[in-house]
């Protein structure tokens, strides 16, 4: 697997894994309450775990937190946590299946783009790869990790040819410097 940079590490969907829920009361007799902290525990430890590139891990408390995800939001963000974190495990085809689903879920999300974009890099499918940077880059023109995706795409598809070329080719001789050549060398006698 080749590495992926600390800034792209992983393209996460945090919105349902950090959220502060706040109950409302069931009829005007019960009293409120406010419960702070995420709604979905295990897919917001599953995001930290990710986030601390502990992938293993986070992969198992997000598949626990997408059982038990509450709604379309909690669901997007766990499937598209699920595609960073197999990403980061080497294993693409489950990878590109949970992002897939995620885009599914919603092809609204630029993250979920990003994610399969970098999914389909690492599986060498650069023309997918590129139609899903495009589509990314039209929801949010500015996300520096799709930016970062498109950058590697380039460097594998069409890679910059150095300008500089040092020709280090030079023999080296036993024959005695020449005077003309002489004045080249510094003596530190």
């Amino acid at each position: 697997m080749k590495n992926i940079s600390p800034k792209l590490f992983i393209l996460v969907a945090f919105c349902a894994a950090g959220s502060v829920c706040m109950a409302s009361p069931q009829n005007e007799t019960e009293s409120s309450k406010t419960v702070l902290g995420p709604r979905n525990a295990p897919l917001a430890d599953g995001a930290a775990a990710l986030m601390r590139r502990d992938a293993k891990r986070g992969v198992e408390l997000t598949l626990h937190g997408l059982r038990i995800a509450q709604g379309r939001r909690e669901r997007h963000a766990a499937l598209s946590n699920l595609c960073a974190g197999y990403v980061l495990l080497g294993d693409y085809p489950t990878a590109l299946s949970y992002c897939d689903q995620a885009i599914a879920e919603s092809d609204h999300n630029w993250r979920s783009y990003s994610n399969r974009a970098l999914t389909h890099l690492r599986m060498g499918h650069h023309e997918e790869a590129a139609a899903d940077v495009e589509r990314g880059l039209a929801m949010a023109p500015n996300a520096r990790s799709l930016k970062e995706v498109k950058g590697l795409l380039l460097d594998e598809t069409e890679p910059v040819a150095p300008t500089i070329v040092i020709d280090d080719r030079r023999e080296q001789s036993d024959e005695p410097l020449q005077d003309d050549e002489q004045d080249l060398v510094q003596d530190y006698e």
